[in-house]
């Protein structure tokens, strides 16, 4: 699994346990494990590479990236198909003739959550640099303004000094997010195009940090003033000089979105959804 989809893998397992049902994870390299035949249901989490489901039993695609990679093909093995856009999936199921139904990306809301720590100075930024010079963190840098960086293979693209650790323990996120003057975020190119939103901002949001982040459908809206979004680097690099506490909120406000998405965008809840599809796909 990629940089971070094991913990949204995690974090859904526990949520659909404390719904009462059995859960295995199975990473891409068991995807055609030999016992899946005594399984009931099958999810997919759709990344970076196509899984086709097992041939038994019943099976739910959830795509949340990637999406300029799904055909009409991958989506007919499936008996449900969420995807984490609303746009995408009307566009998408009009295009390549099937239902799809929008469940958007979520946090883990037993752990993403404000534990009342002092908002500092740091700007931060915390994931790896997929191999090119990520205009959200590079671009910052090279205009003077300091970046705190927490992820693998950066040193390619900006001095040492701005990296303070290879990765973080996600454990940790929560008071790093909480604890940050703002936290910087962006999409790949076809989630952003397509309006999928990367569960970074939920994580943040619903720890009580703040966000800026490139432009998504959507994305500034759901989170209540939370997000803040850029349409070009200059226009992040004005937003970073300025007065951030100009940008967002006041705490109270902040604090009330966190409730909301910790309640409404938890992986609880979308376990629920889920749940509630195998079901009716097992009563067909």
């Amino acid at each position: 699994m990629a940089w971070g989809d094991t913990h949204f893998a995690n974090g859904l397992a526990e949520a659909l346990r404390r719904l009462g049902q059995e859960v295995v994870i199975d990473a891409f390299a068991a995807r055609n494990r030999a016992t899946s035949a005594i399984d009931d249901v099958s999810l997919v989490l759709r990344g970076p590479r196509r899984i086709d489901p097992p041939a038994h039993g019943r099976s739910l695609l959830w795509i949340i990236s990637h999406p300029d990679e799904i055909t009409s093909d991958e989506l007919s093995k499936y008996d449900r198909i969420f995807a984490a856009s609303i746009p995408w999936a009307a566009r998408a199921g009009a295009r390549l003739g099937h239902s799809i139904t929008p469940l958007l990306q979520c946090t883990d809301a037993v752990l993403f959550r404000p534990q009342g720590i002092p908002r500092g100075k740091d700007i931060v930024f915390v994931g790896t640099a997929r191999g090119i010079a990520r205009p959200s963190v590079v671009a910052p840098i090279e205009a003077g303004v300091d970046v705190t960086v927490y992820g693998p293979d950066w040193r390619r693209f900006i001095p040492g000094r701005f990296i303070r650790a290879s990765g973080i323990s996600h454990s940790d996120l929560p008071a790093r997010y909480e604890s940050a003057a703002v936290v910087l975020n962006d999409h790949w190119p076809a989630m952003q195009k397509e309006g999928f939103i990367s569960n970074r901002a939920y994580d943040v949001v619903a720890a009580g940090g703040r966000v800026i982040s490139d432009t998504v459908e959507g994305l500034q809206e759901h989170f209540g003033g939370a997000v803040r979004t850029y349409d070009s680097t200059s226009e992040l690099i004005g937003m970073l000089r300025g007065d951030l506490d100009d940008l967002f909120p006041s705490y109270e406000k902040l604090d009330a979105v966190s409730r909301r998405v910790r309640m409404e965008d938890s992986f609880d809840a979308r376990a629920q959804v889920l749940l509630d599809a195998a079901i009716g796909t097992l009563a067909r």
